[in-house]
């Protein structure tokens, strides 16, 4: 007979955590796009309390995540800077590409002009639009539990892209086909997302100055695929699934006028070239983004709060194989 202590030992593995984990952060989101709530990283963090307090890992919940989110909305702050540089930004030459890419026929237009009338599909694509924070906060989220080296380089790669992407956006700044139709350069291609859903964005992002013209390359196409990227670290099934996504979120952004598909290819070599960065150059050369011994990954993911990391890998260091030899590291 499952004790409570039994079913909460059940719970907090990492496998039944992580799904459970999963489930919550998409009806929380769920229920915050329906109420007209934006699903931003700092109403996130906030979201995830509880599931760091059912972990037992809430120090390191704190230790983890309040850098990383932190970060991840001085990044967000940056984007009022690029309207000030003076840099006019690209739009004729996207269009003509873009269509040159399509025998002269622009997907954003040619998907409105035969699916722009059908509401459920608007509205469920305005939805997708509306997780790009919460699908990679939810990933982030799955590795934290599962194994916090990964989870450490998906952040980081995260980051590093979404910077890098910045300077892009910077240097040279594109007109979303929405704006470009606005502009009289692209007709037949509206904003589709106005009027869908309702959004109220929290008191932090009020603050910020936004950037219109950010469009190449698309991080709305490159998260979900570096989230498909390091899951399939964890679990090909997860990875091959989260693929699913990734579909889903190029056909939305392209469908609303969000980006182009110029935009949705520079982004998917973003997010790939910057996974093979990190897993090729970085992580082997930072002590802290190798990978560990497994035992003492098992030990560090049952250490209670308090105990620090180093005594952990010294008690799984201290795990011998068959032979009564300590089995050593990776080299």
């Amino acid at each position: 007979m499952l004790t409570v202590k039994g079913i909460r030992h059940r719970i907090r593995r990492p496998g039944p955590l992580a799904a459970l984990s999963v489930a919550y952060i998409a009806a929380v989101s769920g229920v915050m796009i329906w109420r007209g709530i934006s699903v931003s990283p700092d109403y996130l963090l906030l979201i995830l309390v509880p599931v760091a307090v059912l972990s037992g890992r809430f120090n390191a919940f704190v230790r983890d995540w309040v850098p990383f989110v932190a970060l991840f909305l001085g990044y967000e702050a940056m984007w009022g800077i690029a309207p000030k540089t003076g840099i006019a930004p690209h739009v004729a030459d996207v269009v003509h590409a873009e269509s040159a890419l399509f025998g002269g026929v622009n997907p954003s237009a040619w998907l409105q002009a035969h699916l722009g009338s059908v509401h459920w599909l608007v509205i469920a694509c305005t939805v997708v639009y509306f997780c790009h924070f919460a699908f990679p906060i939810a990933v982030g989220v799955v590795l934290w539990l599962v194994d916090r080296t990964k989870f450490l380089r998906y952040v980081v790669t995260l980051m590093g892209m979404s910077f890098a992407a910045f300077i892009i956006f910077l240097l040279v700044p594109t007109a979303p086909p929405w704006l470009a139709h606005d502009w009289g350069f692209l007709p037949g291609v509206t904003k589709l997302m106005n009027g869908a859903l309702p959004s109220a964005i929290s008191p932090y992002y009020r603050l910020l100055n936004s950037n219109p013209v950010a469009a190449f390359p698309s991080l709305h196409a490159a998260y979900p695929l570096l989230g498909a990227l390091a899951l399939w670290t964890v679990s090909r099934r997860a990875g091959l699934m989260t693929l699913v996504w990734c579909g889903a979120v190029w056909f939305s952004i392209v469908f609303l006028g969000e980006h182009y598909v110029i935009d949705v290819l520079g982004g998917i070599i973003f997010a790939t070239g910057s996974w093979v960065v990190m897993d090729r150059i970085v992580a082997p050369r930072v002590r802290v983004l190798r990978a560990q011994p497994e035992a003492a990954v098992a030990a560090v993911a049952d250490v209670p709060d308090g105990a620090s990391a180093a005594d952990a890998v010294t008690d799984g260091a201290s795990v011998t194989d068959g032979a009564g030899v300590s089995s050593p590291g990776p080299g």
